[in-house]
């Protein structure tokens, strides 16, 4: 890695970022790579808002500036939208259509944001940006953030390798999850790989 670079994950509680944090801090200490964590918020509330902000290199830390993120991987539509102050032109945004209603929604006194048009406002100003309308049916909602993880890890000038984190995943998962967290992380690189195919 030639550069410094700084990865933010943003979802809500119980979707696994801390779970997603831990496999991609494991990986760049496998890569050697310096890596640095924000504190993590939302997290003494299922639904709450979480962020975790992450630095790899040296004197890289995980604290994010507004137009200071490299990566984005957001696990729900309108938590990666929040996160637009922290984008800039060359950021790469991973994100899926899995969304979480806040209560503002489900007691009618907002609507939510219209998906696909925030999708194509940030392919008009981000460098790259990956939209996953539909998950494969094979794969349960808690394992989207593997799946995302998988398609980032394939975006040049990620930090990290995909045998890293197979690496890490095997390092920090014990029994039928593994393997199983190892599959879904594949199907997402072979997926992402057969679609860049076809285009």
């Amino acid at each position: 890695m030639q550069k410094n670079k700084k990865l933010l994950i943003a979802g809500v509680g119980g979707q696994g970022i801390v779970y997603l944090t831990n496999i991609i801090a494991e990986a760049a200490l496998i890569s050697e790579i310096d890596v640095s964590i924000s504190e993590i918020h939302g997290l003494s509330q299922r639904g709450g808002i979480v962020t975790a902000g992450i630095g790899f290199g040296k004197n890289c830390t995980g604290f994010i500036k507004n137009a200071g993120v490299d990566f984005l991987i957001g696990l729900e539509p309108l938590e990666t939208q929040r996160c637009l102050q922290y984008l800039h032109k060359k950021s790469c945004v991973v994100f899926g259509n899995y969304r979480i209603m806040p209560y503002s929604v489900n007691a009618q006194m907002a609507e939510y944001p219209d998906v696909l048009k925030f999708s194509e406002y940030l392919k008009k100003n981000c460098k790259k940006v990956y939209f996953i309308e539909k998950f494969p049916e094979t794969i349960e909602a808690v394992n989207y953030n593997i799946y995302l993880l998988g398609i980032a890890t394939l975006q040049p000038d990620f930090p990290l390798k995909a045998e890293k984190i197979e690496i890490a995943i095997k390092n920090l998962i014990e029994g039928k999850r593994k393997e199983k967290t190892l599959d879904i992380f594949r199907m997402s690189i072979d997926n992402f790989v057969e679609k860049s195919k076809s285009i």
